[in-house]
């Protein structure tokens, strides 16, 4: 439509464009020349007017002595030299000229002086408003440049203190010393919440957690007490002047308490910390603000790992002590906050190690980094968790369960007095010279474990005649009073406790159905189960001191008490559907369930513990009637919680293997831990966080640690641990078919069962299992039908040898077949006869007692001529060969019904039932019948009373092998470890284990693996070593003419 443009024109009009950008460029850089001039004639006026204040500033501040300015300049012209120095202030270059303002102003107001104070422009009108801005500049850069210093740096230490001093007077306008008009003050005090609130504002906690960690996450603190002080008043001046508001007590709660040792540094420096805690009860309110608000509660575990949790718990614990009144009045607030914190870690505990886990010395594997500052101070933070199971926090926690006389342990006759503790028959209501081991007075060597970690004495209530627990226990008495005044009241108990005399041997526990008008486990005071819930997370949490916590609670007649309350409180059915219960949901409220983990967990620990000796000849803890009373009990709760259920494998069993293989060993890692804190390679965890052990698994376990102790050292009536209404030809019509609930009865709980019938069905198993190999029971005794193994020949004279060369290499299936003996005699010749089994019963018999003579050196005997593999077995050629053929050997003869006279010491039968890994086994028991004299030597060591380091033992054990002497460590180190009171008890079960487990471990495993090759596990599992004894030797008991019909 257009005609095309003309060269020309074209031309035209881009010379035309070019001249406009040409213009437009010009008139740009002149704009921008004027910009740069003006800029650069700025920077230069602005860098002269900075050069001639800081001139001026250095001329009047900066260039006088440093330390104390022998002439103040004005306070008027203080104030612009501030301005000077505050106008373009560099925090690099101006560093130092900041230090020093502020330590002239500091001077400046100690001397008082109306003139030359600085402090004197607030109460001048005219320069108030300017004075506000100027002191807030101030507040906010003393704060960030607090966060950078280093109080293990001398220098860095004093200006520390510098900065300290400034916040503290002029943070604190009411204590002025110019300000001597009273209408003043509440316009003061206002002024110096506002300055507060500005230092908030500024991330005043969040700098003080910086410097907090520098001078306390170490070995060795590099606060000194002034600064510590200085810190800590300046923490507590906001939440005093704001009234505790929840966003500071969380500020303060997140940054402050995470401290590592915190409470502990300012409680042993600090003289005026406790009357700060005490006046402001700042326990109280902080847990009250997270036990109110569960947003608040998150927002704190949003902002801390795992190990900074670990410290606040360790905190708190301690401040509960310095404000005891928390405990009695805000009980079960305060357990349920230490629980949810407790349980917060045990998801980030770990079983296993693995690439995304480091080793904790407290927690175990943890799932979360370490640093090296918190490694430093974890001794800081033990300290202070200690105190959580120290038998004076236990007193106050537990003060409603001390302070009922109907759990008393009741009266025994004169004969039975002089051997009972006295803890246990004295009342618990005493007078002002209480007991020494009264409910809230800490032992001697309680009190040598707290030392430096709670107040001193001149420092709490005066009422230091009495204890903690009467001081305020009738404010949490009246829960459980009221509890056991109703079971007292009720048709169904109250002859229980009306006459304790009245108490006889009949030890079947209570099964009917609970009485309406009678409390049940539901109705526990809600305090008591808060304070178990506790325990109950943190045994569970903290799993490398697990045994400490169980052992805190152990202590005086805590556990007696707690079984008392137990068995009074409803029916057997009525804590197995509490143990039902328990598996569906897992409890972050107080239950009923807590109050029976605990128990049961601390008497299975204690159990494990107690020796013979302490237990039945001291009667330490529990009386011999409560344990057969304990063992009905738990033997017809596990009995009930299993026909209760429609399948028990909903139960769902904790596998001992995941907490008790190996706890000894678990123990030594944390032990070498605790005294070499070096760095962990970090490690990576592929399985799920991991809880407490459920509660069936809890009471099955004390069940098995009852029975087990009752199995070496009979202490119940002839079929006591017999179910009345099992009827036992049912129960096995049950397992023939099979039904669930009688196979789980057998595999857990099979003592249930008399004794006969369990042999009974072993020759039913075998019976079976020979069916399976064409092995049929014989009808004529003169054939000879049925698969045959092997044939092998014997010469009288290598009956051992030639055994072994012709059986050793046969398999499972075969040996469990016939195996026919021809025997050859002394001159070469076969001898005549025909092997019905009675040929090979012969060779079975001579081959066990030439293996089993203790001077073939592969087993020795023990001081009651108990056989044990033999530690030095090693000198024999291919002995843990010798050792498989030997369990091979021993199981063929149990398989065909032959008793040996083959007499073994009770704890290698217990490893070769695998019971040592159950949990509930001590190989310290055991010990006396193998190696009288180093029983002897650590028994000592356990029930010393002194500081077991002056005897100067080492984590270690020296064996003498054929004269030369080696030492064997116990844990990674071991022999460079000092034995403490700590570790003592790990230490003598640590020996006994190596004595008794250790040095015999390969030559057990290897007779265990040869006589597990012929017999199935599971048929031996429902005998208890002795029943095994039997089983192998037949009864040592009278005849039965019965029997022989």
């Amino acid at each position: 439509m257009f005609n095309e443009v003309k060269p020309e024109i074209a031309d035209f009009i881009e010379e035309s464009r070019k001249q406009r950008n040409e213009r437009r460029d010009a008139k740009a850089r002149s704009v921008s020349a004027v910009v740069i001039q003006k800029n650069w004639r700025s920077f230069l006026i602005r860098k002269k007017i900075i050069q001639r204040f800081r001139s001026e500033f250095d001329s009047k501040i900066f260039g006088r002595n440093e330390c104390k300015p022998t002439q103040f300049v004005p306070a008027i012209e203080l104030l612009r030299y501030v301005k000077c120095l505050k106008f373009q202030y560099n925090p690099t270059s101006d560093y130092e000229r900041f230090q020093v303002l502020i330590r002239y102003i500091v001077s400046s107001v100690e001397t008082n002086d109306s003139k030359v104070s600085y402090i004197s422009l607030a109460l001048r009108k005219p320069t108030l408003v300017e004075w506000i801005v100027i002191t807030k500049w101030l507040f906010t850069t003393v704060v960030q440049n607090m966060g950078s210093l280093d109080p293990s740096i001398p220098s860095d230490s004093k200006v520390l203190n510098i900065y300290l001093s400034f916040l503290l007077v002029h943070s604190n306008c009411c204590q002025w010393p110019l300000v001597h008009d009273e209408k003043l003050k509440p316009a003061m005090s206002r002024l110096g919440s506002t300055f507060l609130q500005h230092l908030v504002q500024k991330r005043l906690f969040e700098h003080l957690n910086a410097i907090l960690q520098k001078g306390l996450a170490r070995h060795t603190p590099a606060l000194t007490k002034v600064s510590l002080t200085g810190v800590f008043t300046i923490a507590m001046r906001p939440l005093i002047y704001e009234n505790f508001p929840q966003r500071l007590v969380i500020s303060f709660t997140v940054n402050i308490l995470t401290i590592p040792g915190f409470i502990l540094h300012i409680n042993s420096m600090m003289n005026e910390a406790y009357d700060i805690i005490m006046n402001e009860r700042l326990c109280s309110k902080i847990i009250l603000t997270l036990y109110s608000s569960s947003e608040e509660f998150d927002n704190v575990l949003s902002k801390l790992d795992g190990s900074y949790v670990l410290c606040l718990i360790a905190n708190l614990v301690q401040l509960s002590l310095l404000e005891t009144d928390i405990l009695a009045s805000h009980c079960t607030e305060f357990c349920v906050v230490l629980s949810k914190f407790m349980h917060y870690l045990g998801t980030y505990v770990g079983n296993k190690k693995s690439n995304h886990c480091s080793w904790h010395p407290i927690l175990g594997w943890f799932a979360q980094s370490l640093d090296n500052s918190l490694q430093s101070a974890m001794s800081f933070v033990t300290s202070q968790l200690r105190l959580l199971w120290n038998g004076r926090m236990v007193r106050l926690l537990f003060a409603d369960l001390y302070a009922q006389a109907e759990l008393n342990l009741p009266e025994v006759n004169a004969s039975d007095a002089g051997s009972c503790s006295t803890s246990h028959i004295s009342p618990i209501k005493t007078t002002p010279t209480m007991n020494q081991h009264g409910p809230g007075v800490p032992s001697k060597a309680e009190k040598l474990a707290v030392l430096g970690l709670l107040p001193p004495i001149s420092r709490r209530r005066s009422k230091s005649s009495g204890s903690d627990v009467d001081g305020y226990g009738y404010r949490v008495r009246h829960g459980l009073s009221s509890f056991l005044r109703q079971i007292t009241n009720s048709s169904a108990h109250s002859a229980r406790f009306r006459n304790k005399k009245e108490r006889t041997n009949n030890y079947i526990p209570n099964l009917s159905t609970r009485h309406p008008d009678s409390p049940g486990p539901s109705d526990l005071p809600k305090s008591l189960k808060a304070v178990c819930m506790l325990y109950c997370f943190t045994s569970g949490s903290l799993k490398e001191i697990r045994s400490a916590i169980l052992a805190g609670l152990s202590l005086g007649d805590l556990l007696p008490r707690m079984w008392r309350l137990i068995s009074c409180c409803g029916s057997v059915r009525d804590w197995a559907n509490v143990i039902i219960n328990s598996q569906a949901v897992y409890y972050l409220e107080p239950h009923e369930s807590h109050l029976m983990q605990i128990f049961a967990s601390a008497t299975s620990n204690l159990l494990s513990i107690l020796d013979d000796a302490e237990l039945f000849e001291l009667k330490k803890s529990f009386t011999v009637d409560e344990l057969c009373s304990m063992g009905s009990f738990f033997n017809h709760l596990i009995y009930e919680s299993v026909i209760m259920v429609p399948d028990p494998n909903q139960l769902k069993l904790w596998s001992p293997s995941c907490k008790d293989d190996n706890k000894l060993n678990k123990t030594n890692e944390s032990i070498t831990a605790i005294s070499n804190s070096g760095n962990k390679s970090a490690v990576h965890s592929t399985n799920p966080p991991t809880t407490m052990p459920n509660l069936f698994t809890v009471c099955l376990r004390l069940l098995s640690v009852i029975y087990e102790r009752d199995s070496r050292h009979l202490f119940t009536p002839p079929d006591f641990w017999l179910i009345s209404n099992l009827k036992v030809s049912a129960f096995l019509a049950d397992l023939r078919k099979p039904k669930p609930h009688a196979s789980f009865l057998l595999k857990h709980i099979p003592h249930i069962i008399p004794h006969k019938e369990r042999v009974i069905l072993f020759r039913d198993f075998v019976r079976d299992d020979k069916a399976s190999l064409g092995i049929h029971t014989r009808t004529n005794w003169l054939t000879d039908d049925g698969p045959v193994g092997a044939v092998i020949t014997v010469h009288r004279n290598r009956i051992v040898e030639d055994g072994y060369q012709q059986l050793a290499n046969l398999t499972s299936p075969q040996l469990r077949m016939k195996i026919r003996v021809q025997f050859v005699n002394e001159m070469g010749l076969d001898e005549v006869g025909i092997d019905l089994d009675g040929v090979f019963k012969e060779f079975l018999e001579e081959t066990l007692r030439r293996v089993f003579d203790p001077s073939l050196n592969l087993f020795r005997v023990t001081n009651d001529q108990r056989l044990y593999p033999s530690p030095t077995s090693h000198l024999q050629e291919s002995h843990l060969q010798l050792f498989e053929f030997l369990g091979k050997m021993l199981a063929k003869a149990i398989y065909e019904c032959i008793v040996v006279d083959v007499p073994f010491a009770n704890f290698f039968l217990t490893q070769l039932l695998g019971r040592e890994k159950a949990g509930c086994y001590s190989f310290l028991d055991e010990l006396a019948t193998l190696d009288r004299e180093l029983y002897k030597s650590l028994s000592y060591i356990k029930h010393y009373d002194g500081d077991v380091s002056d005897l100067e033992f080492t984590y270690s054990y020296a064996e003498d092998c054929l004269g030369q002497v080696i030492i064997h460590d116990l844990c990674p180190g071991g022999r460079q470890i000092s034995v403490t009171n700590d570790v003592k008890i790990s230490y003598v079960h640590s020996v006994a284990h190596f004595r008794m487990y250790k040095q015999i471990r390969a030559q057990t495993a290897s007779f265990i693996r040869g006589f597990y090759s012929i017999l199935n596990p599971d048929w031996l599992a429902m005998f208890s070593p002795p029943e095994l004894q039997t089983l192998i030797s037949g009864d040592s008991g009278s005849m039965n003419i019965d029997d022989l019909k």
